[in-house]
């Protein structure tokens, strides 16, 4: 496993710090997050040249990595998260398999990686956490070999919004998420083809607690540092319960997937053909 120097600005520190703490329940608390990276998984190419470069951008526990490097078993998988405790229990987790992948410390608005090196990135709910979205697509933009794809979910206004309106907080514990459009003006104005759609999903849990607990497992609240006192997480219970359906109380995303490529006369090396 690979770390670089933590030079991470407050602010990344503190959605690493979330995801170090979240890390160890992380699989067992995401399960709406697996659901919308086997949408994604499920797009990917069937076929990759040997050899290739493939990046999994913010692998947390790494199971999508160990997934990518048993679809692609003939290509290098790398790991790459802002979290080290997410890559120590990924590292742990690949022990008995997969030899051929790698691990690495890093942030997504400043990749250490070479550019042109990369011939598929798949990144599962991530990116959303970075504040700048043209600095992740920038980096997506340097780092791919011309003719190279991302496949890439993040998440969209309207998500969380049942979070919202049981917290009613006026600062920024729940994150704004940018308009597919937006995403979409950003990636075609530093020259990547760019496809998207957008899907809603809806999940439902039994209690307060078991929402709280899907939230903090993936680190999702931190986006102030300031934790919710006692008091203002028995209002937020009892706003949220206004929301209870038959189904149980429901968290809703808008996912963003986005397919980018990095069109052939970008640079000057040779177009990849996927199958």
């Amino acid at each position: 496993m690979q770390a670089t120097p933590n030079l991470l600005p407050p602010a990344r520190t503190r959605i690493a710090q979330a995801f170090d703490r979240g890390a160890a329940d992380y699989i067992t608390l995401a399960q709406a997050q697996h659901v919308m990276a086997r949408t994604l998984f499920e797009a990917l190419p069937s076929h990759l040249p040997a050899y290739s470069r493939v990046l999994d951008l913010g692998c947390g526990p790494g199971h999508w990595t160990r997934a990518l490097a048993a679809r692609y078993p003939l290509v290098y998988c790398l790991g790459l998260d802002l979290s080290m405790a997410m890559l120590q229990k990924a590292a742990h987790e690949c022990i008995t398999d997969h030899h051929g992948v790698r691990w690495l410390r890093g942030d997504a608005e400043q990749l250490p990686l070479a550019s042109n090196s990369l011939d598929l990135v798949f990144s599962s709910l991530a990116v959303q956490w970075c504040d700048r979205p043209e600095k992740w697509l920038s980096e997506l933009a340097r780092t791919l070999r011309p003719g190279a794809m991302a496949f890439i979910n993040t998440l969209g206004p309207g998500t969380l919004r049942e979070i919202r309106h049981a917290w009613q907080r006026n600062d920024d514990s729940v994150r704004h998420f940018p308009s597919a459009e937006r995403l979409n003006t950003l990636a075609t104005s530093i020259g990547l083809a760019c496809q998207w759609r957008t899907q809603q999903h809806v999940f439902h849990y039994p209690d307060f607690a078991s929402v709280m607990g899907s939230i903090k497992g993936i680190g999702a609240q931190m986006a102030t540092g300031r934790r919710l006192l006692r008091t203002e997480l028995q209002h937020a219970r009892s706003r949220h319960e206004t929301l209870r359906t038959t189904q149980g109380l429901p968290v809703s995303y808008c996912v963003i997937e986005l397919i980018l490529e990095k069109p052939v006369n970008y640079g000057n090396e040779k177009r990849i053909n996927f199958a």
